[in-house]
């Protein structure tokens, strides 16, 4: 999640993603949001976390510390998860927001995990990690900003290293810039729904091999709030039983995408 600059009363034509940290008040009902994840894991981190079962297994041959940086991690709940089910796991958290930092330092069942403040746009890391997860981060960066960080992702893995990816990504031929604006999002909140045929391209131009989308519906009937003007995410069922996932009038385009540097 993230928020625009606030120029007066106009949104900044030069958005960036880094822009959320500035909001201490959006960030502190934002990692309050998230506790409840701490328990139970949500529905999509359950496939990531299986992906990420699957890379482990595929290396266990191997008999060596896998190492894994989860970028965005916020209050890390994904790397708490994470932390108990591969215990042989190397675990690094990094996000730009050092308040939700400071929670993960301060939680006793991430202890063993490292957390550093970390910009996707500067990763100076090169041939450091076997796994590198991206939860829900890409798709607040625009052209520019989303090609520069799928090369510095390409370049702190490993060769034979793995991204995961979970973001708006669909099969259409459709390049789709969305401006929100609601009272969680005063001065606007922009949104990209990627086609996949263009993530691929820049991923095979990057250094990946052919990625794999898996498009994400939720296993769950998740009910509208009832509030009026409340933009929490509810299910849609469709004719073929899937339940789509909406946030007000727009369906969001969830996607696990993953990508093995060649």
């Amino acid at each position: 999640m993230s928020r625009l600059f606030w120029e007066g009363k106009k949104m900044s034509n030069e958005f960036s993603y880094q822009d959320y940290v500035t909001d201490k008040t959006f960030l502190d009902e934002y990692n309050s949001y998230q506790a409840k994840y701490a328990k139970q894991m949500r529905e999509s981190d359950k496939v990531l976390v299986g992906l990420v079962s699957e890379i482990v297994a595929k290396h266990e041959p191997e008999k060596r510390k896998l190492k894994l940086l989860d970028v965005g991690c916020s209050t890390g709940n994904l790397l708490l998860h994470m932390r108990k089910l591969f215990p042989q796991l190397e675990l690094t958290g990094g996000d730009l927001a050092e308040s939700s930092l400071d929670e993960c330092r301060a939680n006793p069942e991430l202890n063993g995990v490292a957390f550093k403040i970390l910009d996707l746009l500067n990763l100076p890391e090169r041939n450091e990690y076997d796994i590198i997860t991206i939860n829900a981060v890409l798709y607040m960066m625009e052209d520019a900003q989303f090609e520069m960080a799928i090369k510095n992702i390409a370049g702190a893995l490993k060769q034979g290293g793995t991204m995961i990816v979970f973001d708006f990504f669909h099969p259409y031929p459709q390049d789709l810039h969305i401006t929100e604006m609601s009272k969680s999002h005063l001065a606007g909140l922009r949104l990209r729904f990627r086609p996949m045929s263009k993530v691929e391209a820049l991923l095979v131009s990057s250094g990946f091999a052919i990625p794999v989308f898996r498009p994400f519906t939720l296993p769950i009937d998740l009910p509208p709030s009832g509030g009026e003007g409340d933009l929490i995410t509810y299910t849609v069922p469709a004719a073929d039983g899937k339940k789509l996932p909406f946030r007000g009038t727009l369906f969001q385009p969830w996607c696990h995408m993953s990508a093995t540097r060649a």
